[in-house]
């Protein structure tokens, strides 16, 4: 799916960890789903998927200020979130506090697990810890001795199975414990490794690159006369502008001409040796405002211009908007595609029936007003109709109407788009839900919980 680059306002891949066109991070980059809880919402429902206990009984409290003692816990303090244990004595150790909510539900999260972990040992130390008596029998003397009926043991009382059980489940917990800790600690070494040896890599490449850009450089300059630039210019008019852009998963060469005050599409094609007029390879320059001081010319944008805006729409934000004496609002429905109802689009409020239609997509230009179409962001508003009638009633005519039905986000298009959006969401969470190891942190309702064998007088 493509969505549009917050710095340049091009199309680029929600994949893509960087803008192909001017290089900035992509903020809303869609990575592969992660099963991992990230919040204390995420959390909570993690824990009762699996059909945990109650957290009186793992002792676990999500999103609660638990004061007792024998407890771990997380809740949430204004802007910090807060991983917390209470010992044996009620003395409280905190494990984190901080705003990074991601973090300190990882905190509890992996301590979680690795009680899961610790009681299933439990179980099933104490369903497997039973011994194989071996036995003489009544009549069986004892080689070189003299003959005596031999006295049998006395029977183990209920109360040392119970003692020998949960000796035997205490040390497989143990056991279980050290194992965990010891791969933790070897992954947090193998973690580390692997930062200081991309960081030193890094810092390489930086070396390498930089001391190999400037012998290009130095080359470039001294043995070759390459174009360096993309603007081309022997005079005021025309001005020749050379623009990569990706069209059709490759990238290429877009060549603009700005003569007559217009700026006008020459073709496409990376060839210099093409230029017109008498402009060779060195009549170049390397930025704008090169061939503006130099040739007394201003140059528009021409990304803004409406040659270049036939040929890339741009595709406005989200928001509501006034021209030519209606109520716009412009929406974007990022899954509706996917379920047959895209809602995509510019829509306008009619106020005589007080209702939304729809008007068309947004590379419909012929259909929408040239406003909209190519100077959108001056009469874009604001995306809450609340603060639209507040701060932007100025905007409107005096006998405009306020009424609900004037808030895109009550109309049927606006429901489409949130049913299409929480769908999508339910089938990721589906997916994450099948990938987090299947039923390997499930409970089972046969068996059962016992925290108080836990170290309560640890800090952590």
């Amino acid at each position: 799916m493509q969505i549009l680059c917050d710095y340049c306002k091009n199309w680029i891949e929600d994949t893509a960890e960087k803008c192909p066109y001017c290089g900035a991070s992509n903020a809303n980059l869609k990575r592969m789903a992660d099963a991992t809880p990230k919040t204390i919402a995420e959390l909570k429902t993690w824990y009762e998927e699996r059909n945990l206990p109650p957290e009186e009984t793992t002792r676990f409290f999500i999103g609660k200020d638990y004061r007792k003692p024998k407890a771990f816990g997380i809740y949430q303090d204004g802007s910090k979130f807060i991983v917390y244990k209470n010992k044996a004595d009620g003395s409280r150790a905190v494990r984190y506090k901080g705003p990074d909510e991601a973090y300190a539900v990882n905190e509890l999260y992996l301590k979680l697990k690795e009680e899961i972990l610790h009681q299933k040992a439990r179980n099933i130390a104490a369903r497997s810890g039973g011994t194989q008596n071996v036995s003489r029998g009544p009549g069986d003397i004892y080689k070189g001795e003299p003959a005596r009926a031999y006295e049998w043991p006395s029977a183990p009382s209920p109360e040392d199975l119970i003692e020998r059980d949960k000796k035997l489940a205490e040390e497989a917990a143990r056991e279980e414990r050290r194992r965990i800790a010891r791969e933790e600690a070897a992954e947090r070494q193998r973690q580390e490794r692997l930062k200081r040896r991309k960081r030193t890599r890094i810092w390489l490449a930086a070396i390498g690159g930089a001391f190999l850009s400037l012998i290009g450089a130095c080359s470039v300059n001294l043995y070759n006369k390459r174009v360096r630039g993309d603007w081309y210019a022997v005079s005021a008019d025309p001005v020749y502008y050379r623009y990569e852009i990706r069209k059709d998963d490759t990238n290429v060469w877009e060549w603009w001409r700005y003569t007559g005050g217009e700026w006008i599409s020459f073709g496409e094609t990376d060839k210099t040796d093409l230029l017109p007029n008498g402009i060779t390879k060195d009549d170049h320059y390397t930025k704008e405002e090169k061939v503006e001081k130099k040739f007394g010319v201003d140059i528009p944008p021409l990304r803004k211009s409406r040659a270049f805006l036939d040929m890339h729409p741009e595709k406005p934000r989200n928001s509501y908007y006034y021209a030519d004496n209606r109520l716009w609002y412009y929406a974007t429905d990022q899954y509706g595609s996917r379920y047959g109802v895209d809602r995509n689009g510019w829509y306008y409020y009619d106020e005589d029936d007080t209702s939304w239609h729809f008007l068309s997509r947004y590379y419909d230009y012929d259909q929408v007003p040239e406003e909209l179409y190519y100077t959108s962001d001056d009469y874009r508003l604001t995306d809450n109709y609340s603060k639209l009638k507040t701060d932007y009633a100025y905007v409107f005519p005096a006998d405009f109407v306020w009424g609900e039905s004037g808030d895109f986000k009550n109309s049927s298009y606006y429901s489409d788009i949130e049913w299409s959006q929480k769908h999508y969401q339910e089938e990721q969470r589906e997916k994450d839900k099948n990938n987090d190891d299947n039923d390997s942190w499930d409970w089972d309702d046969n068996d059962n919980w016992d925290s108080n064998d836990y170290d309560w007088d640890s800090d952590w």
